[in-house]
């Protein structure tokens, strides 16, 4: 039996500079026609919505989860509830752009994804989910007897062991948090155990800030500072 692949894409938050450099790189390494499975938060904190959200469905993800920035958008979350998660009112803001910028089916295409779900891919059993199994925003913590896991949300890749096998985060795409502004996804490979390659893909940056501007995006000062130095800090 070959070796099966798996390209992980996570929290690509409306960076479709970023979007667009992954997929070439996943067609420059021959993996063009593996299986994607996205983690959630396809919007959110970027220039480029509707376009990034097409570009996503056209990759057509064999599997894919809900994160808590679809959540929003998709069910119209009230105003205060989205004030105490930015801690500010220009987060509601820029979240209430992001929902008038995307038509009603695609608005519907990010709620339909379920919360988590399990696969089974070569033989491995997989199980995934945006930040944990209990919440779209509480980041995942390894417990006992879990399958291999594959998870998003914190914006900062890792491979780790766990009880069950791997529990590996792609890192953002769109918004790296770890120092590194290049987009992060992960590429699974399954040939008898699971093993994971965190990869990294410089994009055009310039590109991603002239549009913040260029489309009078909501709290784009804020969020062009936190993809420029890929730290909330």
């Amino acid at each position: 039996m070959g070796t099966e692949k798996l390209i992980l894409i996570s929290d690509v938050h409306a960076n479709l500079p970023a979007l667009e450099a992954v997929t070439a790189d996943i067609a420059a390494r021959g993996l063009a026609s593996a299986p994607v499975c996205f983690l959630g938060d396809a919007v959110n904190m970027g220039p480029f919505p509707a376009e990034t959200l097409a570009a996503l469905r056209a990759l057509s993800p064999a599997f894919r989860v809900r994160g808590n920035h679809d959540r929003y958008i998709a069910s119209g979350t009230p105003r205060p509830e989205l004030e105490k998660y930015f801690h500010c009112a220009e987060g509601a803001d820029h979240t209430a752009w992001t929902a008038a910028a995307l038509d009603g089916e695609a608005r519907a295409w990010l709620g339909a994804a379920p919360a988590s779900l399990g696969f089974k891919l070569g033989g491995a059993e997989f199980r995934c989910f945006h930040a944990s199994e209990e919440s779209d925003e509480v980041p995942f913590s390894a417990g006992a007897g879990a399958p291999n896991v594959l998870c998003g949300h914190i914006h900062s890749p890792y491979v780790k062991t766990a009880a069950g096998g791997l529990a590996v985060n792609p890192g953002s795409v769109g918004s790296p948090l770890d120092g590194n502004p290049a987009a992060s996804y992960a590429v699974i490979s399954v040939n008898g155990r699971v093993s994971a390659e965190i990869v990294r893909v410089p994009y055009d940056l310039a590109a991603f800030s002239a549009a913040l501007a260029a489309r009078a995006v909501p709290w784009g000062s804020v969020i062009g500072g936190v993809v420029r130095k890929a730290s909330l800090f």
